[in-house]
């Protein structure tokens, strides 16, 4: 800024008329510039409304809309609002990036209204698009659920004997509940004489089962409208007997050649010991599967007279396979009770 003054004092002793006055209007302008910040105006200038805003698929408790992008640059996202029976209560359903979206889980008998906006960095929106209206009948039965795993349990100690059952939803927007089949084949029938409950969730638990019995299962999926899938592939397992601990016995000393022995199972895959700080928890060691019924520790050095606790688990299978071909490691079936021994 000083410098700024001496170039217009300068500019008065060298000056001759008019040139001096334009001389010190433009040194004034520069110094304003120089001496104050340049505040870009504020954006207020909404985005287009979205293109071709449209209804891509309806029906059966569900609404699938898709639209083009918008090309400005701080476009920040989509606002979809909705509303119920009327056009006149609109309100905010979703705001999202994506340009496409399912809506799910709506009645029968309701008719819902549809409009869209977009909205920049600075919170500007756009005009509505046109509003679209959907009445989602019920149209078709839902598909069956996939990927249904069976799995056999059988813990002692937590007084557990049951088949868990979960499986993959059908991709739906109207499912209401799931039924459960129980027969003695793959090829059973689901009707009255197979069912055994009904569930909301897609995961089961049924206990009115007995050790060593192949039990398969079969799910329906039901929708609002009462329409019902085709059965769900089979699956199926059992659940195995408990092995019995041999060696070391409850309460006694182990020590060298550390060989932990048990019973056989029948039906039984592989085998796996447990060794840990207490009770089924905080385990140390657990050993490879195995199809013998012995096994040597190979885990941590185990300190002299400290109490330590084994127990055995047992497979029914190796993997779990599903129609389709894809694959999980199979779960522990079955579990023995728990010795507890005095390390040497």
């Amino acid at each position: 800024m000083n410098k700024i003054i001496k170039d217009i004092k300068h500019a008065y002793k060298i000056g001759r008329g008019k040139n001096i006055i334009i001389f010190l209007i433009g040194l004034m302008a520069l110094s304003h510039f120089s001496c104050s910040e340049i505040t870009a105006p504020a954006d207020v200038f909404p985005p287009e409304s979205p293109r071709f805003f449209t209804l891509i698929g309806g029906g059966d408790g569900q609404a699938h809309f898709r639209w083009e992008r918008n090309i400005e640059p701080d476009l920040k996202a989509y606002r979809l609002y909705r509303s119920e029976n009327n056009i006149t209560s609109f309100s905010l359903l979703v705001e999202i990036i994506q340009t496409e979206y399912v809506d799910r889980f709506l009645d029968y008998d309701s008719t819902y209204y549809y409009y869209l906006t977009a909205i920049d960095n600075a919170g500007n929106e756009s005009l509505a698009t046109n509003i679209i209206d959907i009445q989602p009948l019920n149209l078709s039965a839902p598909q069956p659920p996939s990927r249904l795993n069976v799995s056999g349990i059988n813990n002692p100690v937590q007084g557990i004997k049951q088949f868990n059952l979960n499986w993959v939803p059908p991709d739906i927007g109207d499912l209401k509940n799931y039924l459960i089949y129980r027969g003695a084949d793959s090829a059973f029938v689901p009707d009255p004489s197979t069912f055994i409950d009904s569930t909301n969730i897609a995961v089961y638990s049924d206990q009115l089962t007995s050790i060593n019995q192949k039990y398969y299962y079969k799910v329906l999926a039901v929708d609002k409208g009462q329409k019902i899938s085709l059965p769900s592939k089979p699956n199926s397992d059992i659940i195995l007997s408990s092995p019995v601990l041999i060696s070391p016995s409850n309460n006694s000393r182990f020590g060298s050649p550390q060989l932990f022995q048990w019973s056989g199972v029948t039906d039984a895959v592989d085998y796996v010991v447990f060794v840990g700080n207490g009770p089924f928890s905080d385990v140390i060691w657990s050993s490879v599967k195995t199809r013998e019924l012995d096994i040597n520790y190979t885990g941590p050095k185990l300190n002299s007279s400290q109490v330590y606790y084994w127990w055995v688990g047992v497979y029914s299978k190796e993997i779990v396979v599903f129609p389709d071909g894809s694959q999980i490691p199979a779960q522990i079936n079955s579990f023995s009770i728990i010795n507890s021994f005095f390390a040497e």
